[in-house]
């Protein structure tokens, strides 16, 4: 499988066991809601939704913040 990563960002959903990757931060954060709604368990110790910005020589890598994470969840993974 591939990715093309589009205007050199992704976002990684990452649940301490498994790891996804995504286009959008809205994708993320709807997929993070199907895990759940679909009744898988998720420490929330360990969860994390990441965005990586692949641009110039260094990568950012930052966590998005809870609120806007639940903000996300709230309005049903859109943004």
């Amino acid at each position: 499988m591939e990715m093309k990563v589009k205007n050199g960002v992704f976002y990684l959903l990452d649940t301490g066991n498994e790891k996804w990757v995504y286009d959008t931060e809205s994708d993320a954060v709807g997929a993070l809601r199907k895990l759940v709604s679909g009744g898988k368990e998720i420490n929330h110790e360990t969860l994390s939704i990441l965005e990586v910005n692949t641009e110039g020589d260094q990568w950012q890598i930052k966590a998005l913040p809870w609120s806007k994470i639940a903000i996300g969840l709230m309005k049903g993974g859109k943004q």
